[in-house]
């Protein structure tokens, strides 16, 4: 392991130290309420069918951003630090492939760890460059997720093991979008995460979402995973259960929506734009040269909401509502042009939440009584 940075030092100050900006309540407190999403570059090691950023850029879109709007960011984010109020932020980088300029990252985790309290940071990668990357840039990262792609398990254990020995993480995760060739080997990624250590996330394909064929097949395995948890529970593993099946987080009891989307999630673009959503690369509500930060990321479109006007009353009564909010106004635009309605996903959600739920009850059992 190497050193703890100052940078990391000083978060740990700020997750203790009182002050009247707005955290999360009990269990919740180091839960970041705020999302600075940047997406420096769109350049990658890849092109993934399934990828949102490709399908969303097009030939004349800014693919890097450059020195002077890299500049202004330095700037922005501590500025909208400032007024947002927010107690624990976070600070993610996606692409692209966000290993491709490692020299980048460190300047903001340097400019941040000058002009605020701190922040957690995150990257995103598939993990093609960890034998080459410079790790020093990277000391200030807490958290990597990497996705398998079509990598053989095998490959990335090896590149996992390598982000695990050069780097600062504090916890990885390993992520897999459910297309046919991962849907297949579900199980098994899912053995190597839990036998390994590290966090699971999965997601669906955004752009099936509406392919009954599809939506069977998902809901099929992700009963047949639930099952799998379950018996690694029993054996004693943990299972983290947060943004375990795309973004819900089934533990959130809390009326008031956890999720940032509209309200609480800058989402910065290579040209310098801001939008709300990371997956929509196309809604944007100006850039950050503009002046009040804030009120450009506020956009009730994107807000994943339960007390949103077109949520039908009958998501307002349902059980699992604090978990679903409603659904992902993303998915229902994508697929419907509409984010009025139900969640796309509401049958699975319905299925699946609950499972969810006991696994975590099941799991403090567990330990209660170790």
């Amino acid at each position: 392991m190497r050193k703890q940075t100052e940078h990391v030092k000083q978060l740990k100050k700020m997750y203790i130290k009182e002050d009247d900006r707005i955290k999360g309540e009990g269990y919740w407190e180091k839960f970041p309420l705020f999302w600075f999403t940047l997406f420096l570059s769109f350049r990658c090691t890849r092109r993934c069918t399934y990828c949102y950023t490709f399908e969303q850029v097009s030939d004349g879109s800014t693919l890097e951003m450059n020195d002077n709007t890299f500049a202004r960011l330095l700037e922005w984010i501590p500025e909208v630090w400032k007024v947002n109020n927010v107690k624990v932020n976070v600070i993610g980088f996606l692409g692209g492939e966000p290993l491709l300029n490692t020299k980048r990252i460190k300047k903001v985790m340097d400019s941040i760890y000058k002009n605020t309290d701190g922040m957690q940071g995150y990257i995103y990668t598939n993990g093609d460059l960890v034998d080459s990357v410079n790790w020093d840039d990277l000391e200030d990262i807490q958290w990597i997720t990497t996705s398998i792609s079509n990598t053989s398990i095998e490959e990335t254990a090896r590149r996992m093991k390598i982000i695990g020995e050069r780097s600062n993480v504090i916890g990885q995760t390993v992520e897999a979008t459910m297309d046919d060739f991962n849907l297949e080997r579900l199980l098994d990624i899912t053995r190597f995460g839990l036998e390994n250590g590290y966090r699971l996330r999965y997601q669906k394909d955004c752009y099936r979402g509406l392919d009954a064929e599809y939506h069977a097949r998902l809901l099929k395995r992700y009963h047949e995973l639930l099952d799998l948890l379950e018996s690694y529970i029993i054996k004693g593993y943990d299972v983290h259960t947060t943004f375990l099946l795309d973004t819900l987080i089934p533990l959130w009891a809390h009326e008031a929506s956890p999720y940032p989307c509209g309200k609480r999630n800058a989402v910065i673009f290579p040209d310098g734009s801001v939008g709300a959503c990371i997956r929509n690369h196309s809604t944007k509500f100006g850039t950050i040269f503009d002046k009040d930060p804030l009120s450009i990321i506020q956009c009730e479109k994107f807000h994943y909401d339960i007390s949103m006007p077109d949520i039908p009353d009958e998501c307002r009564a349902c059980e699992f509502r604090t978990t679903c909010q409603g659904g992902c106004p993303h998915d229902k635009l994508l697929m419907t042009g509409s984010r009025a309605g139900k969640s796309i996903n509401c049958d699975i959600h319905k299925e699946i939440i609950p499972r969810l739920r006991y696994l975590d009850e099941l799991q403090n059992r567990r330990k209660d009584h170790q």
